[in-house]
């Protein structure tokens, strides 16, 4: 008899083209049983022939869709769950630190630009598209990475953290690792907003064996990568192919581990496939009382739960002829909501007024998982730059009162220095997604 504790679902791709099997590369981590199915549909037989009875039934098309309950964790099948519904990820970089940096002063704008090559990092501030060199930042806005006096990461995070009007803060890494190992921004254009956000800058390693997986939306009208996704113990070993994710969500809350679901739309099922052999990497779950968020560059240290939904609003149809089953993928409006419930405070409570100004913000939240080496762990980073929030509610928690947080991410016009969205996994796994 079929137990659920031995379910296993396992995930490979990108497929090329779309609905072609892949090998299943990881196992995606679970936490109860999967929806994900084949269901048909069949149309009665309109025909009247006299015996007051229909005559039967025909299948009209078959429908390879369902939901995934996930125990979110930085992984690899996370990982091509992520980049199925973001779409685009970076070349995985060896890193040794990350520290994060915000602008606190009177500008609208304040523009960070590592380099690489230069062994800089350039702080630039004004009205957003026009910035200049910040004299509060270094020489005319540069920091030299290989003077003496900041040529290290604790250096430098000592240094700027003095700096009129910035705050800096190391996230992971030795003291000791060198600055001038500094990595570029990938997108957009090698720069970072932070104003009324935390920027996050890395610092690059050759043997570290920590892989930073960068992933962000595709907005263009090109469609997201599909993947195979295989079900091993319900009977049978059903294989599912042309996947792709069309909704995602992760949540977390007070006493609990990270969460999340997402629902997939494929092409094709095939049944009688060989049990998968595969076993989940040596990764822990994420802790609630292991992570931070920050909202509007505040940290908020009493926080109740929260939660991220990203939706690519796919075509639910994307049938033709030739075949009842699914046959391509349309995505529409990609879309990222969410919600917060921190203590109210007048921290909290001055967020309140920019439900009717519609002034975005930036929140992040990030959540740790086993130490990998050194001080660097397991690693999830969300970051949301342009966020407006949309409702501000006063709820009761236990006596005290509680501000729960509606929020909307945007993509606005202008000049922008961040994706609208990006998610950021450190693992032991060199592999793109």
């Amino acid at each position: 008899m079929p137990s659920i504790n031995n379910i296993k679902l396992t995930i490979g791709g990108a497929e090329s083209p779309a609905g072609t099997e892949a090998a299943r590369e990881f196992v995606i981590p679970v936490r109860g049983v999967a929806g994900l199915d084949k269901t048909v549909e069949r149309a009665v037989d309109p025909a009247i022939v006299g015996n007051n009875m229909a005559t039967g039934e025909f299948l009209m098309a078959d429908d390879v869709r369902g939901a995934i309950p996930l125990a979110i964790r930085p992984c690899g099948g996370i990982g091509q769950l992520l980049k199925s519904v973001l779409g685009d990820s970076e070349t995985p970089a060896q890193v040794a630190a990350c520290v994060r940096i915000r602008y606190t002063g009177s500008e609208d704008s304040c523009k960070l630009v590592p380099s690489a090559s230069g062994d800089t990092l350039t702080s630039s501030i004004g009205d957003k598209g026009s910035e200049s060199g910040d004299t509060n930042f270094g020489t005319a806005g540069v920091i030299d990475l290989t003077d003496t006096a900041t040529d290290t990461v604790g250096e430098l995070v000592t240094v700027i953290d003095a700096y009129t009007d910035y705050d800096c803060e190391k996230i992971f890494g030795a003291d000791a690792v060198d600055a001038g190992e500094i990595l570029d921004f990938t997108t957009p254009a090698n720069n970072r907003q932070a104003k009324n956000r935390w920027a996050y800058v890395w610092f690059g390693s050759a043997d570290s064996g920590v892989y930073k997986h960068e992933l962000t939306p595709d907005l263009s009208s090109t469609e997201h990568p599909t993947y195979s996704i295989q079900k091993d113990g319900y009977q049978d070993n059903f294989l599912y192919t042309g996947c792709v994710v069309d909704t995602l969500s992760i949540s977390a809350a007070l006493k609990a581990m990270v969460e999340g679901d997402c629902e997939i739309l494929g092409f094709a099922e095939a049944i009688g496939e060989d049990a998968s052999t595969l076993t989940l990497e040596d990764v822990d779950p994420l802790i609630f009382s292991d992570g931070s968020l920050t909202l509007n560059a505040n940290l908020y240290s009493y926080i109740r739960n929260h939660s991220l939904n990203i939706v690519n609003n796919h075509n639910a149809d994307g049938y033709g002829q030739g075949s009842t089953g699914r046959q391509y993928h349309q995505k529409g409006m990609f879309e990222v909501t969410g919600d917060l419930q921190v203590r109210l405070d007048a921290t909290s409570y001055a967020e309140r007024a920019k439900i009717l100004t519609g002034t975005q913000i930036g929140l992040d939240f990030k959540y740790l998982g086993k130490i990998i080496t050194g001080s660097i762990y397991e690693m999830m980073i969300v970051e949301i730059p342009y966020a407006s929030l949309s409702t501000f509610e006063f709820v009761e928690n236990t006596g005290v009162f509680d501000a729960r947080i509606s929020f909307r991410a945007f993509n606005p016009k202008g000049t922008n220095y961040n994706d609208p969205l990006t998610i950021t996994l450190l693992t032991q796994d060199s592999a793109e997604y």
